[in-house]
């Protein structure tokens, strides 16, 4: 079994990826894929060169959804492991990848225990509305509602000749909606648990113009996920006004304006 690190950055350098050291010393660990969506110089295809990295150049922004799909592309290994390039984690991770592929066990993506601190950002419960947080270790259990985030996450690579990211969504909502699409397709999920893995939730670390630019991002892209059922689309509108006023009252804005640009600005 072998495994390949999948990692996509923006504007930032191959050496800033903190999953890198722990990926590049693990003996499970095969290939290392970065898709680099930076939209400044930044001379990572030498970088890569020079760590015996992968590279692809995404030419721009192009998205979190169109980079995984590049980005799987090229990977070879058995297992996929997505990492954003600000997650932390030890080798451990890669033992418990291992030590699953060798287990009993079904299962197509397997979700770590990712932290935000003291609370638990990933596996969640996503009821196709929205994602409820479990509040203790003891809670987390495989359910037909488990979700989780993109980063940890670790996937059969004979899964993607079932399944692929949506690139109708840019940034925001590319987890569940994989997810979802993986367990429509038959895909069983499973729950990880061992390794601890690390991760700042932009939503409480963004500054004010960083926030706004990541609303307009959301909010396109939150269109489009709950686009498919009228009862989707009133939640949606709902949600997003909710949103709104956190903003404002977060930030003192006096307006915020709709529909903020994507296509240069986004972070990731």
């Amino acid at each position: 079994m072998s495994l390949s690190v999948l990692v996509v950055v923006y504007n930032q350098t191959v050496d800033e990826i903190l999953c890198l050291e722990p990926a590049l010393s693990a003996p499970s660990v095969g290939q290392v894929v970065v898709c680099d969506n930076s939209t400044c110089d930044n001379d990572n295809a030498k970088r890569a060169e020079r760590l015996g990295i992968t590279y692809l150049d995404m030419h721009g922004n192009a998205g979190l959804s169109k980079a995984y799909n590049a980005g799987v592309a090229k990977c070879t290994g058995d297992v996929i492991c997505i990492f954003d390039d600000d997650t932390t984690l030890q080798q451990d991770y890669f033992d418990a990848v291992a030590s699953l592929w060798n287990s009993s066990i079904s299962w197509d993506i397997a979700l770590p225990l990712v932290m935000d601190g003291t609370e638990i950002l990933s596996p969640c419960l996503f009821n196709g509305f929205r994602s409820r947080t479990f509040t203790s270790l003891t809670q987390i259990k495989d359910s037909l509602r488990m979700s989780g985030i993109n980063s940890g996450m670790a996937i059969k690579r004979s899964l993607f000749s079932r399944v692929a990211y949506d690139e109708s969504l840019f940034l925001d909502l590319v987890d569940h909606r994989f997810i979802e699409d993986a367990r429509n397709a038959g895909a069983s999920i499973t729950y990880l648990g061992g390794p601890v893995l690390h991760q700042e939730y932009s939503l409480r670390s963004d500054s004010c113009d960083a926030a706004i630019k990541r609303f307009g991002i959301f909010e396109k892209d939150a269109k489009t996920f709950y686009s498919n059922t009228a009862l989707r689309r009133i939640y949606c509108s709902l949600m997003l006004a909710q949103r709104r006023l956190k903003l404002v009252s977060r930030y003192g804005i006096v307006r915020l304006r709709k529909g903020e640009s994507v296509s240069e600005g986004g972070t990731q």
